[in-house]
């Protein structure tokens, strides 16, 4: 496929639509990373996964870091808690969702309450009930204020603490009975759907199918390209596989999803994501040759196997590692060059300072003779990383090559 708008997609013999790798990537960097603000990038991706880890800020700051002009770490907090563009919820994970959508998370709270209660923790019993009244004489509190502050002998070592109401009230955040008003210190502080969901964020007459096939093409809206074989962590859905693949054969029936062939493997996309082929090269958000700094759990590396396949790069978060067994560090961030991966590099920012802690370049760059325009696009992107963090000084490892060092050095002077 070329790049001139308006020449049309290839087909199969059966009329399916089919993309070289080379258009694959093209497709994702387009449509990843077109700069622009807040607000629509929230839009674009429909869904941005939370994680507390925050050793360069957390995996929604960096998320929105690489795709809006001029973002500082902490400001999807204002976006979900001021301004209600987000609010917490689940999709594969822990995640941040448009408010609009808290009607699609209803197959998942009836997933979770079955769930709860093989574990014994029952959602509609006086005790968490008496929490749900607790929360809504009271308003907005953390875990620290609800309910009984005992420790409970038989949940010693549990994930969710010793604390029975703990439990509760997690069941409870999961069943969606309550929601994240704000946090405290990044502890959720709880209340009532109503009170924290602006009005028309509700569809009481969706049905079970509507719902599951919007958390189906939710998850490819994300992600970009997606492979109906990606790893079961990157499908979990409140449905078995086969029934997923019934409501993905719904959207496609209705034009929500759209199959392909990227050279002998199956994807599914949205109609959105494959329209950015279309565009002019100069329409697609000066992409062709920036250098961007990715999260670990960004929607683009969702599918590693699939990006390993489009772009030929094998990423692996180690985070979970015991030290021993890492071989790229404890929070790697991947560099995106244009279409390409070149690096990958461990990081963390404390007191105003960045401290890389590792720097990998991919096999085919040479640091002693980085391609054209590479130091140049590193330069830019580390100043607008270090403006990001707040960051005024720098650590840099061995590794990186003299421009490369250059580069780094030049954007913190």
């Amino acid at each position: 496929m070329g790049d001139a708008p308006g020449q049309g997609l290839p087909m199969t013999a059966q009329q399916g639509l089919t993309l070289a790798r080379a258009d694959a990537r093209r497709l994702l960097v387009r449509y990843h990373f077109r700069q622009a603000p807040l607000a629509t990038v929230v839009r674009r991706l429909g869904t941005i996964q939370f994680d507390p880890l925050a050793p360069v800020g957390t995996n929604p700051d960096l998320v929105l870091q690489s795709r809006v002009p001029g973002y500082r770490r902490g400001d999807w907090l204002h976006a979900a808690y001021g301004q209600r563009l987000l609010v917490d919820g689940w999709d594969k994970q822990a995640s941040l969702i448009q408010p609009g959508e808290w009607w699609a998370q209803a197959p998942f709270h009836r997933w979770f309450a079955r769930r709860w209660r093989q574990r014994g923790v029952d959602v509609e019993s006086p005790e968490a009930l008496a929490l749900v009244d607790q929360v809504e004489r009271h308003g907005p509190a953390t875990s620290l204020e609800l309910g009984d502050q005992r420790a409970d002998p038989a949940l010693r070592g549990s994930w969710y603490g010793p604390k029975r109401s703990r439990h509760l009230l997690k069941a409870l955040w999961d069943t969606g009975r309550l929601m994240t008003h704000h946090r405290v210190g990044g502890r959720h502080a709880y209340d009532l759907p109503e009170r924290v969901l602006p009005r028309g964020a509700s569809v009481p007459d969706a049905t079970q199918d509507d719902a599951l096939q919007r958390l189906v093409v939710r998850r490819v809206q994300a992600a970009g390209l997606l492979r109906p074989t990606a790893d079961a962590a990157v499908w979990l859905l409140p449905c078995p596989r086969a029934e997923r693949d019934r409501i993905a054969a719904r959207a496609i029936a209705r034009g929500e999803l759209i199959e392909l062939d990227v050279e002998g493997t199956g994807y599914w996309t949205t109609p959105e994501a494959l329209s950015v082929l279309e565009e002019a090269p100069d329409s697609a958000g000066s992409t062709s040759q920036g250098m961007r700094f990715l999260a670990p759990l960004d929607p683009l590396i969702w599918d590693r196997g699939g990006v390993a396949r489009v772009f030929g790069f094998d990423y692996v978060w180690e985070v979970y590692k015991p030290l021993a067994q890492r071989r790229w560090g404890y929070y790697v961030l991947p560099v995106l060059w244009g279409e390409r991966f070149i690096a990958r590099f461990d990081a963390k920012c404390q007191q105003g300072t960045l401290t890389l802690l590792a720097w990998h370049w991919e096999p085919d760059i040479h640091p002693a003779r980085l391609p054209e325009g590479l130091p140049e696009a590193l330069q830019q992107t580390a100043r607008e990383f270090l403006d990001y963090l707040g960051a005024t000084r720098l650590v840099l490892p061995r590794g990186l090559g003299r421009e490369a060092r250059c580069a780094w050095q030049r954007a913190v002077t």
